[in-house]
């Protein structure tokens, strides 16, 4: 079973297509999204209704939680996009009955689901204690009384987006000895625009699951329509299991795709000649820099 694993969406509609057609060239049986289909970006109609035809799965996000209620402890570019975007949700397009079942999609995102009910492999959008809001940020990989309690709610794997910042959290236990912990980050390119990356000197592509031995893992894939690492391409990853006749340990790819970031930019300027200034310039302009 291949499993493309995407978060972080963001109404991020160039993103999210190039994505879908890397996706479907890496033959992959099924994509999962762990949330934050819209909010920030300036096309949620489009990628709601790719995300409802192309994923198995979808989680929702805190963006998608506050789009259909109120943004609630947002900054105020969140929570002006939030308010816009509740406005385009409501529109009749292309008629009243598909804007009903964009509504219908979003209301029934659950907070937490199992990967084909198997234990080992919680799907989250925040993190396994806070499933829609709590943010597990890179640093905190190697500090035991942060991660303890996050790894001790799940059993082999747990898939969370939120942070825009890919990479794998370990968590090994040794008999008769504490858990240690660590993190390696996501795969990212160095001398891209605002690229704070090494290569593979400073992230992974590929990790081997070891789950045989006991060890968990949290796994974030990044982010496909806002990436926060210093890489501006999106980012995503590819879950291979075993198929349950051998005993070779699952494993996660991540990887890298462009897209045409100054067409969203573009799209957020539209709008604000057309007199609607609710959605922040630098929200498109921070698309290049990978912030």
């Amino acid at each position: 079973m291949r499993t493309a694993i995407i978060s972080d969406i963001h109404a991020n509609v160039y993103a999210l297509k190039a994505v879908l057609e890397d996706i479907e060239a890496h033959e992959v049986d099924r994509v999962i999204c762990l949330g934050d289909v819209i909010g920030y970006g300036p096309d949620p109609i489009e990628c709601v209704d790719l995300v409802r035809e192309h994923c198995a799965l979808t989680l929702l996000g805190n963006h998608d939680f506050a789009c259909r209620t109120q943004p609630v402890n947002f900054n105020f570019m969140a929570r002006d996009a939030a308010l816009w975007t509740q406005d385009r949700l409501d529109l009749p397009y292309p008629d009243e009955a598909a804007r009903e079942e964009r509504i219908r999609f979003l209301d029934s995102l659950p907070v937490r689901q199992m990967l084909d009910d198997d234990p080992r492999f919680l799907c989250v959008h925040g993190s396994s204690r806070h499933p829609t809001n709590e943010y597990v940020f890179p640093d905190d990989g190697f500090r035991a009384e942060r991660m303890k309690p996050l790894f001790d709610r799940f059993e082999g794997i747990c898939f969370e987006g939120h942070t825009h910042w890919p990479g794998v959290f370990v968590c090994e236990q040794l008999s008769g000895q504490d858990p240690s912990y660590s993190f390696y980050r996501g795969f990212c390119e160095e001398g891209r625009q605002g690229s704070l990356c090494g290569g593979t000197q400073t992230g992974i592509d590929r990790i081997v699951l070891r789950l045989s031995e006991g060890t968990r893992y949290i796994i974030n894939p990044g982010s496909v329509g806002q990436p926060r690492d210093g890489d501006s391409w999106a980012s995503w990853s590819i879950l291979d299991q075993p198929d349950g006749e051998t005993d070779t340990d699952p494993t996660l790819t991540f990887h890298r795709t462009n897209y045409d970031w100054m067409r969203v930019r573009e799209r957020i300027e539209q709008y604000r000649r057309d007199g609607d200034d609710r959605l922040d310039p630098f929200l498109g302009e921070r698309l290049g820099m990978g912030r």
